[in-house]
C-alpha cells in the first residue's frame, strides 16, 4: 500500500513501489518449476477439430444482395474518477461515454489507391457521443442517506434523461422487455418494468424467491416495494445496483451500465432506421464493440435484446427486405488469442464456427445460455485480418446446453446450433466485413475504431445528447 503525503498546493502525492522490483517475480524459480506442470495454448491444438469446423465463404448457399452500404458502430468507455473533491482521494464518480458513428460506405471507399484518404473519412461520417455520471464510493447525497439508493436513483435519472434518436434509454428498455420471459413480457406490456427483488436487505421480497413472479414497477417513473414501501425504479430491474461498493472500487458497475448502454444505442438506432426508411436498413450493419451479450447482473435482458432484434429482422422480411446485419466484434481475450494461435489452420475467406464442444471443452466459455444474445464465430478476412465475432440468429436462442451438450443416455447426437443454415445473414456479413478492415490497429474494423476514437479520453463537447443519426442525415444518405 503506497504512503500519501500532501503537496504544496493541497494536491494528494503517492509514493509508489519501484516497478522494478517486481522483475524478479517474473524468473523466480517456485513460479517457473510450477508453470512447468502447465501446458502451453498452442500445444493443445488439435487439426482434426478445427479442420472439421472450417469452411470457405463461397460455400455458403445465401443472399449476397443488398450489400452493405452504411455502417453503425458503437462503443463505449468508462473511468472511475478519484478524488471527486479536493484532498479526499477516496472520494469517486464514475463517468462513461458511449459514442456512436454512421458511415456511408459509398463515400469511404469509392476512391483510387490502397489507402484511405482522412478527408473521404471526415465526409463519410457522422458522429455523436453521450455522456453519463453515477456516483462511487464516499459520497453523500443530500437526499439519499444510503449510497446505494443514490446510486439507483441516478441509474434511473440516466435512464431518462438520455435520448437516442428521439427515445430515452427508458423507453428502449421497457421496449426490449416485451421480448422476454412470459411474466416480464405481460408486465411490460401492461406498462411495468419487473423487479425480481426488493433492494432493501430488510425487506422480505429482498429474497428473489419470496418476491416472484417479481414486483411490478411503472416503467417510466419511481414506484415503491408493496411491502416494505422503500423506493423503486424500474432501472432496479437490472440489479446492477448489487455491484455497487460504497466504500471501495466501482468498475464493475460502471462497466455492466456502459456494457447495456452500448447495445440499447445500437438498437435505438436501427429501430429510428425502421420508422424513417426500411429501405436503408436492410443496407445496414450494425457493429457493436465487443460480443453481442450481456455480462454480469444484468444478463436475463440478453434475451429481450435478442427478441427485439429478431423481431426487427421479421418486420423487415415481411416488407420483402432483408434483415440488418447485426455484428459483435470482439477485441481481446482468450478466444482472441486463441484464434491467433490456430490462424494457420484458417485460410483467408474462410470462417470457423464454433460448435458446443470447441466452446466449453476448448474455449473453456461457460453461461453461454445466459449470457450471449449472438453466436462466436471466427473468421480470416480476404486483406488477412482475423476477426472473432457475435452474429445474431434469425430465430431462437444463440446457445441451448441442453440440446447441444453430449448426453450419454440419450442415443441420437445433440443438435448443432452452429450450422450456417441458423443465420442467413452470414454471407452478407462476412462481405461486409472485408470492406471494412484498417491498419490503424490489428484486426480492426474502421467503424469499431473510429468509434473508440470518439469515445476514448479526453472528448471536446463530451455533454452533448447521442445524435449518432440525425434525420438531416437520413434524408441526405437516402437522395445519394
Amino acid at each position: 500500500m503506497p504512503y500519501n503525503s500532501v503537496g504544496p498546493r493541497g494536491s494528494v502525492r503517492y509514493e509508489m513501489a519501484s516497478k522494478m522490483g517486481h522483475l524478479p517475480t517474473t524468473t523466480n524459480a517456485t513460479i517457473r518449476e510450477r508453470l512447468a506442470l502447465y501446458k502451453r495454448p498452442e500445444k493443445q491444438f488439435d487439426a482434426t477439430q478445427i479442420e472439421r469446423l472450417v469452411c470457405g465463404v463461397s460455400d455458403l448457399d445465401q443472399p449476397t444482395s443488398p450489400k452493405i452500404r452504411y455502417v453503425v458502430a458503437v462503443d463505449g468507455s468508462g473511468h472511475e474518477i478519484q478524488e471527486a473533491f479536493d484532498r479526499y482521494p477516496s472520494t469517486r464518480v464514475l463517468y462513461m461515454q458511449v459514442a456512436g458513428v454512421f458511415i456511408n460506405l459509398q463515400h469511404l471507399l469509392d476512391q483510387p489507391g490502397q489507402f484511405v484518404d482522412p478527408a473521404r473519412i471526415a465526409d463519410a461520417i457522422e458522429s455523436s457521443v453521450v455522456s453519463g455520471f453515477l456516483p462511487g464510493s464516499y459520497l453523500e447525497h443530500e437526499e439519499y442517506a444510503d449510497p446505494q439508493v443514490a446510486f439507483r436513483a441516478e441509474m434511473f435519472e440516466l435512464f431518462a434523461q438520455t435520448e437516442v434518436q428521439q427515445r430515452t434509454l427508458l423507453d428502449l428498455l421497457h421496449e426490449i422487455s416485451k421480448h422476454g420471459l412470459e411474466a416480464q413480457s405481460t408486465a411490460a406490456e401492461h406498462g411495468f418494468q419487473l423487479v425480481t427483488k426488493c433492494p432493501n436487505k430488510d425487506c422480505d421480497l429482498h429474497d428473489p424467491k419470496a418476491a416472484r413472479p417479481g414486483i411490478h414497477v411503472p416503467w417510466d417513473q419511481q414506484g415503491s416495494c408493496p411491502k416494505c414501501e422503500k423506493p423503486l425504479w424500474p432501472t432496479d430491474a437490472l440489479r446492477i445496483w448489487e455491484a455497487f461498493q460504497p466504500d471501495a472500487s466501482n468498475g464493475e458497475a460502471l462497466g455492466r451500465t456502459h456494457q447495456l448502454i452500448e447495445h440499447l444505442v445500437l438498437l435505438g438506432v436501427a429501430l429510428s432506421f425502421e420508422e424513417l426508411s426500411p429501405k436503408m436498413l436492410q443496407q445496414t450493419a450494425f457493429i457493436c464493440d465487443g460480443d453481442l451479450a450481456i455480462f454480469g447482473q444484468a444478463a436475463r435482458f440478453q434475451r429481450c435484446l435478442r427478441g427485439a432484434w429478431q423481431a426487427l429482422g421479421m418486420r423487415a422480411r415481411a416488407k420483402g427486405h432483408q434483415p440488418p446485419i447485426v455484428i459483435g466484434v470482439a477485441k481481446s481475450g482468450y478466444p482472441v488469442e486463441h484464434l491467433h494461435g490456430i490462424r494457420r489452420f484458417i485460410e483467408r475467406r474462410q470462417l470457423m464456427r464454433l460448435d458446443h464442444e470447441y466452446m466449453t471443452g476448448r474455449l473453456r466459455i461457460s453461461s453461454l445460455d445466459e449470457t450471449y444474445f449472438g453466436r462466436k464465430l471466427f473468421y480470416h478476412a480476404e486483406d488477412g485480418q482475423l476477426l472473432c465475432i457475435t452474429i445474431l440468429p434469425d430465430t431462437d436462442v444463440a446457445y441451448d446446453t441442453k440440446r447441444e451438450a453430449p448426453d450419454p443416455k440419450q442415443p441420437t447426437p445433440p443438435e448443432d446450433l452452429s450450422l450456417p443454415g441458423r443465420f442467413t445473414a452470414l454471407r452478407r456479413t462476412l462481405d461486409a466485413l472485408d470492406l471494412l478492415g484498417t491498419r490503424l490497429y490489428d484486426d480492426a474494423l474502421i467503424p469499431v475504431s473510429l468509434a473508440h476514437h470518439w469515445a476514448a479520453y479526453p472528448l471536446a463537447n463530451a455533454e452533448r445528447v447521442l445524435r449518432v443519426l440525425t434525420e438531416q442525415a437520413l434524408g441526405k444518405t437516402e437522395k445519394s
